[in-house]
């Protein structure tokens, strides 16, 4: 019987190029892993914020907003629509923002900037808000605070203690 030393080379080539192809996509898998966080950072779970008072006008909408959570605040994200039969408000309201307390930091609204939450327990911010897009009938508030996580000061969107609103702005 004779053995075909070329068929037995090949089976060794392919053997050898498969094992080199799983042990790249293992290291560049680890290497990747490293650039992906493991967790979302969260809020603690006694942040809250509340839609005080409202007021429409042509154009311009003033609402006070007041901490009623258990934490510190920097701001919140500002988010709008004008139909109430949309389940997430889409329209970014924090570019229209008009007065302080506020300041924009990304697209949300802070009470001041730098990496402290200024906003405490029980206090009342009022803004104003102009240039808004027609009709408004729903808004949402996602409070946000600064966090440390592993040394370094995070913004963090509490997106667990959001709230809507149905209002009347036409």
């Amino acid at each position: 019987m004779v053995r075909n030393k070329k068929a037995v080379s090949a089976i060794i080539g392919y053997v050898l190029l498969v094992t080199m192809g799983i042990v790249m996509s293992v290291i560049v898998y680890n290497y990747l892993k490293t650039y992906v966080p493991a967790d979302a950072l969260e809020c603690p779970g006694g942040v809250s914020i509340v839609l005080k008072d409202y007021n429409c006008s042509t154009n311009q909408l003033n609402i006070t907003l007041k901490n009623n959570g258990k934490f510190n605040l920097a701001g919140f994200f500002i988010h709008a629509s004008n139909n109430t039969e949309q389940k997430i408000a889409t329209i970014d309201l924090s570019k229209n923002l008009n007065q302080p307390p506020g300041e924009i930091y990304g697209s949300a609204v802070v009470v001041t900037l730098g990496n402290e939450n200024f906003m405490k327990p029980g206090n009342e911010n009022g803004y104003i808000f102009d240039n808004l897009p027609p009709n408004i009938e729903l808004i949402e508030f996602i409070p946000a605070r600064f966090q440390e996580e592993n040394n370094k000061i995070r913004f963090v969107s509490c997106s667990g203690a959001k709230i809507t609103e149905k209002i009347n702005c036409n």
